[in-house]
């Protein structure tokens, strides 16, 4: 008898060994700061091992002092992210499109937990942004592609993309302007804007959304109905917020 309770009791502390190392491998340290406090910096000319990386049909790469992310294919995307995770934070980021259709998307991938799941803020070289988010690999736009005058259009225009996240708050600006998101008044519907209105629902300057916590920060590109993109990221900054 007090073998057999031996062997039930090492039986109980190995599941409970396994059962904490699964726990322990879905922790992640999450990056924090005073608001204004640099957390994060990459200029993209050293440091490749804080970066994923790779370089198949879809290349994301260090070159020239960039991080120059290209995909070939149509209706498809691809990220590179940072090792660091973080919760809230002030990020900007540069991005222009090099070569490609100007039917695109790119700029900033925020609280990424793993390819089923983030955020997305994206300008096209043809003028327009959205904001979405990705949840269990099903896409929803949170704020639909919107045509501005905020973004520098065309093949080779720079943009500047800023994203501010406080707890359950977003904040999204283009070259130093806050761009406004189209939140439907029904949270189960789509977002929609024509002719220059928000419908059925409301232009705000503040997004709000509590379904990811934390998560990775990155660059994002998108191809549409005409595949191929190259688009250079550079003078990425993460602040406190």
């Amino acid at each position: 008898m007090r073998t057999l309770l031996t062997l039930l009791l090492l039986i109980l502390v190995l599941f409970g060994f396994i059962q904490l190392r699964g726990q322990a491998a879905n922790l992640h340290y999450v990056t924090s700061g005073a608001p204004g406090e640099v957390l994060y910096a990459a200029a993209f000319d050293g440091f490749q091992d804080e970066w994923e990386l790779y370089n198949e049909r879809r290349v994301a790469e260090f070159a020239d002092g960039v991080l120059r992310l290209s995909n070939s294919e149509a209706n498809n995307g691809s990220y590179s992210v940072a090792k660091a995770r973080f919760a809230d934070f002030d990020l900007t980021l540069d991005g222009r499109a090099v070569a490609g259709s100007e039917n695109n998307g790119y700029g900033v991938i925020f609280r990424l937990q793993d390819r089923r799941n983030y955020y997305l803020f994206e300008v096209s070289s043809d003028g327009y942004y959205r904001v979405a988010r990705v949840v269990n690999e099903d896409v929803r736009e949170l704020s639909t592609w919107i045509e501005s005058p905020l973004v520098n259009t065309g093949i080779g225009a720079m943009n500047r993309l800023r994203v501010v996240a406080r707890g359950d708050q977003f904040e999204f600006y283009i070259n130093g302007e806050r761009a406004q998101v189209c939140i439907p008044n029904n949270p189960e519907a789509q977002s929609t804007f024509l002719m220059d209105t928000c419908i059925d629902g409301q232009m705000l300057d503040t997004l709000t959304d509590a379904t990811i916590a934390q998560g990775q920060v990155g660059a994002v590109i998108e191809t549409f109905d005409t595949s191929g993109v190259t688009v250079e990221f550079d003078n990425l900054v993460v602040l406190g917020s």
